[in-house]
């Protein structure tokens, strides 16, 4: 049995590997074709005043050093469905060349034969996990580049207007690099509570503190307090002093985020973790919230969509395979992508942990019930 177990796992690993690289390809072959111009016009800025083949190389280098990143995307928001599809190759194929029929005549129950099946898509979600928590966060300013900004290592700088942190003071920079979390020529403005200025920090440039994680290394800071007279309300300037460290939640993954609504699917839960603990930062803690559970309740919605679909072909009758992959398709494909919408949808009245495992609570019944019918 161990020997049957380990054989419907490889062919089922095989054919993930084979899809997946199939599906990826194709994206990213139709995606090259389409903005061939933009990579075109990176290229020739980059290799200028150089020979035909040396541009043809560069085009190609480019179109790879944008396109290579996105495999780690496309597997993580995409390998349950990628999954289903391999098990529906493996069990037709094995459905095609009678093999369930010896399988049966052995006196194995098929309702085993699907365990397998089930062991390769918890395999591919655990990996889909460390992906998600490791690989995605590193090139995720790879990911929010343009097509325009293919030739570059990161997304392109931006500004920060006034952006408030859990204190209610003001952080406001012309640029910060995504790439390195530099900030350059940042002020920090503190307010009373009736919103005037009361300090204000200034520097060259600032770095995010790692190890704390609880602010930014100035360069050159220099920091100015403001009094208020209580009767006249006229402002004292006071002398300024030198800073080298300004204490805010403010990081840079939440400068991201506010710039780019979607770099909260590409963070890892050790990243969310630290959102979530710098509370009013973000503005939305429910949501941060919703995506660390969803990691979770993910494998479990991946699980029970796999058994759900295996019984289409995993059976003692004679099916019209075509017939069967469309009614699996269509099934597997509403309950994965329908439950992550689900999940990620704020329900009033309900939990954030409770909202995103729904959908797998409403599935727990239906994937039993498939999964015990298993005609054998």
């Amino acid at each position: 049995m161990r020997r049957l177990t380990w054989y419907i796992m490889r062919k089922m690993i095989v054919n993930f590997i084979v899809l997946f690289t199939l599906f990826f390809l194709l994206g990213a072959v139709i995606d090259i074709v389409v903005n061939l111009d933009e990579f075109g016009k990176t290229a020739s800025a980059l290799s200028a005043d150089s020979g035909i083949f040396v541009k043809i190389f560069t085009v190609i280098q480019v179109a790879v050093g944008y396109e290579g990143p996105r495999l780690f995307q496309v597997f993580a928001y995409l390998h349950g469905v990628i999954a289903i599809g391999a098990m529906c190759f493996t069990a037709a194929n094995m459905l095609r060349s009678r093999e369930f029929v010896a399988i049966m005549a052995a006196g194995i129950s098929l309702q085993r034969i699907a365990i397998p099946f089930v062991y390769v898509m918890a395999g591919i979600s655990v990996l889909a996990l460390f992906n998600q928590e490791f690989m995605l966060p590193k090139v995720a300013p790879l990911l929010l580049r343009d097509h325009e900004e293919s030739g570059s290592k990161s997304v392109s700088s931006f500004s920060v207007p006034f952006t408030k942190d859990s204190k209610g003071s003001l952080l406001l920079a012309p640029s910060v690099d995504p790439s390195t979390g530099v900030i350059t020529e940042p002020s920090f403005l503190e307010r009373d509570p009736i919103g005037r200025m009361v300090r204000q920090i200034k520097a060259d440039s600032a770095n995010w503190d790692e190890e704390s994680n609880a602010g930014w290394i100035l360069t050159n800071g220099v920091t100015v307090e403001i009094a208020f007279d209580v009767d006249s309300g006229q402002a004292t300037t006071f002398t300024p002093q030198p800073i080298d460290f300004y204490e805010t939640d403010l990081s840079p993954s939440i400068l991201m985020l506010r710039r780019y609504s979607q770099y909260i699917g590409m963070l890892g839960m050790t990243q969310l973790n630290k959102m979530i603990d710098a509370k009013g930062a973000f503005g939305d803690e429910t949501m941060l919230l919703r995506h660390w559970y969803s990691r979770f309740a993910s494998i479990a919605l991946n699980l029970l969509t796999m058994i759900i679909a295996i019984p289409f072909f995993v059976t003692k009758d004679d099916v019209v395979i075509s017939r069967q992959a469309i009614k699996s398709g269509a099934i597997g494909l509403t309950i994965l992508f329908g439950g992550m919408v689900v999940m990620l949808m704020p329900i009033a009245g309900i939990p954030a942990m409770v909202s995103v495992f729904l959908p797998s609570i409403v599935l727990i019944p239906i994937a039993l019930l498939r999964g015990l019918t298993i005609r054998t």
